[in-house]
């Protein structure tokens, strides 16, 4: 029995993760982004002061080289700017949307609120919660059990 429960929530998780990023890649392409740009683009819309490299990648739950890959290609295109009277470390610059960044973030808004409506609508909004409470404390669990 638990062997079942593990393929089908490891199958689930996988596949879910899959559709995500299969999602990001095609709607990104359409606006003449990348799949990376994604979350780093939402993140920065939330924090219109602006967010450092090392704040990205933890909100954005990926490395800091990747985020500094992701920051240079948004910087080349005039999407986001580097403050850079920050001293040391290029993490530590504070990025900020461009202008041109913050138009280009609209359709990218659009189309998260259409995906996630979309992904909860076979949920009643009490259903909802309740899934994400459960899956927020099966996240924790499971980060216990990798970090013991």
């Amino acid at each position: 029995m638990e062997a079942v429960r593990f393929e089908d929530f490891v199958g689930i998780v996988n596949a879910l993760h899959k559709e995500i990023e299969r999602i990001k890649t095609a709607e990104a392409a359409r606006l003449g982004l990348k799949g990376a740009d994604v979350m780093c683009l939402y993140y920065l819309v939330k924090s219109p002061d602006g967010m450092t490299g090392s704040e990205l990648a933890r909100a954005c739950d990926v490395s800091r080289a990747a985020v500094s890959r992701t920051l240079s290609h948004l910087a080349s295109e005039g999407i986001v700017e580097l403050d850079d009277g920050s001293e040391g470390s290029r993490y530590r610059a504070l990025v900020r949307l461009t202008e041109h960044g913050r138009q280009v973030t609209v359709p990218l808004l659009d189309i998260i609120c259409e995906v996630v409506g979309e992904a909860g609508h076979a949920f009643e909004e009490c259903d909802r919660e309740r899934v994400y409470d459960v899956l927020n404390e099966t996240l924790g669990r499971l980060r216990r059990l990798s970090r013991t």
